[in-house]
This record gives C-alpha cells, structure tokens and sequence, in this order.
C-alpha cells in the first residue's frame, strides 16, 4: 500500500505531460497562436503540478518500502528458511544486522546459509559476509533517492525552457499573422 500516491501521482503528471505535448504539436504544425498560447498555459500549469509534487512527496518512499521488505523477509526466515537467500546474494549481506543473527540462532544451529556467503560456499568463515542486509539495502536505496530527486529538478527545468521556447513560438507566430494582416 506504500508509494501509492506516489505512482498515481507520477502517472497523472505523464499523462498531463502527453496532453500538453499534443497542443504544442498541433499548434507548431498549424502555425496557430492560439494553441500555441493555450500549449504555454499547460507549460505553466504543469509547472506548478510538478513543482507542487516535488515540494510534497515523501522523500524516502522506496527506501521505506525496501526496508519494509527486508523486515518482513526476516520474520518470515524463521518458519520459512530461505526466505532472506534473494536478498542476501543480491545485497551482498548477510541476516538482519549482520552474521551474527544466524551465528547466534538456535533455529539456525548457529550456521549462516550459503546466500550469506561470498561465493555461495560457507566452508571458510572468512567468506562470510559480515554487513547487514537492513543497512546495505538502506544505503542502495538513498542513492537511488538521490536520483530521482535529480530526475525531478531535471524535468523542471526542461518544463521551464519549454515554456520559453513555447512562449516565443507562440509571439513569433502572433507577430506574423499581425503582420500578415497589414
């Protein structure tokens, strides 16, 4: 249920995206002032959605909802063993909070799995991974956070010169058929 607002959200401004690229299109094609006017007031419009968006989403919504995952994966590890092995080979980790959650489990006979293991072979301890998942997952995430926060700013400022663009686009063609009708 996490994140949900979020992708509605994501998705509402595409498709307004997709509406207002259609009115500049038809408007440059038809050398129309007005559509190209009324493409500038989407521009505008769209500009506060995605300024309004980034200013409110959550800023952590994925990585909450990785380490939401990684929680629920480790509860479920004890009735159904194997349920951290994902996890672990992909995220390079190992238990909770380290190696030390299987070593010092009975339920585990105080051994890690062989996805806590950096080539898949627990003979040799030293092959152990000794991080925790919760963190390493954490730590991937806040970069991917990072990331999308540029991935905001960047379609902002791309809306900003699309509306200068568009905003002379349209007194260009006004200009012309102004003077088209001296």
């Amino acid at each position: 249920m996490v994140g949900y607002g979020y992708v509605i959200g994501i998705l509402v401004v595409g498709v307004v995206i997709i509406l207002t690229s259609l009115f500049g299109y038809y408007g440059a094609v038809r050398e129309g002032p007005r559509m190209l006017w009324m493409y500038v007031s989407f521009l505008l419009a769209l500009l506060v959605v995605v300024l309004t968006f980034i200013i409110l989403h959550p800023k952590d919504i994925f990585k909450n909802y990785a380490i939401q995952e990684v929680k629920d994966h480790w509860k479920l590890e004890e009735t159904h063993p194997g349920s951290m092995d994902t996890i672990q080979t992909s995220y390079q980790c190992c238990g909770l909070d380290g190696a030390a959650d299987y070593l010092n489990s009975k339920v585990w006979n105080h051994t890690a799995p062989n996805s806590c293991c950096k080539e898949n072979i627990c003979v040799n301890p030293l092959n152990l991974n000794r991080e925790g998942c919760l963190r390493n997952v954490e730590l991937s995430f806040e970069d991917e956070n990072s990331i999308v926060r540029y991935m905001e700013w960047g379609l902002f400022g791309f809306n900003i010169v699309m509306l200068v663009l568009g905003a002379i686009l349209a007194i260009h063609y006004t200009n012309s058929q102004r003077r088209f009708n001296y």
